[in-house]
């Protein structure tokens, strides 16, 4: 396989997959592989509805899509890695980032962290992080969003370059993040949404 450069700051778009249904691995990775011709080389595979050997079996199709686009493929959740050692980054959620040893996680990773306060961008602050997920910005009809204000506050305290997650769309808001102290967009719907 060849070697990429583990710059991220070169990158201001991070894709999340959409749960996984089962028996729909060939749709599931055309999916992916059509957010991956528009260039964008952070992939994050998020599917809670699997269990960890399905999701590494899953996992392990679309680290070959990656690798076929010279892009990032990063798991969700620390939980994971055990049977993915394959993956190029992990996506720590809030309660791995309490309840991890992160710096302890082999710096062959790129790690982001999943943050939604100031405690939470802290520890990143004082480990090995190489980024922020910063959520939820707008409402969505999970969550109540924080608004830009609250965004950059948080934005500003931040070591690590922070992506803004939660109801954004990236040609209509990138602008407004980076004027706000964010790096890039991660989003889920966007992605889904292009044609």
């Amino acid at each position: 396989m060849q070697n990429i450069e583990h710059d991220i700051k070169k990158y201001d778009q991070y894709f999340i997959t959409k749960n996984y249904k089962k028996n729909s691995l060939n749709d599931y990775l055309a999916y992916i592989e059509k957010v991956l011709n528009t260039g964008v080389k952070l992939v994050q595979f998020r599917s809670k509805n699997l269990s960890k050997n399905q999701y590494s079996i899953v996992s392990a199709e679309i680290y070959k899509l990656c690798k076929k686009y010279k892009s990032f493929f990063i798991i969700n959740n620390i939980d994971n890695l055990e049977l993915n050692k394959f993956c190029d980054g992990i996506q720590l959620t809030s309660e791995n980032l309490k309840c991890t040893n992160i710096n302890s996680i082999d710096n062959k990773y790129i790690l982001f962290g999943s943050c939604h306060n100031e405690q939470e961008i802290n520890i990143c602050n004082k480990s090995n992080i190489d980024a922020i997920l910063l959520s939820s910005v707008n409402s969505t009809s999970n969550k109540i969003g924080i608004g830009w204000n609250k965004f950059k506050m948080l934005a500003d305290i931040s070591e690590k370059p922070v992506f803004a997650l939660g109801g954004l769309n990236y040609i209509n808001d990138i602008v407004t993040v980076k004027e706000n102290g964010g790096h890039g967009i991660a989003a889920i719907s966007y992605f889904n949404q292009l044609p």
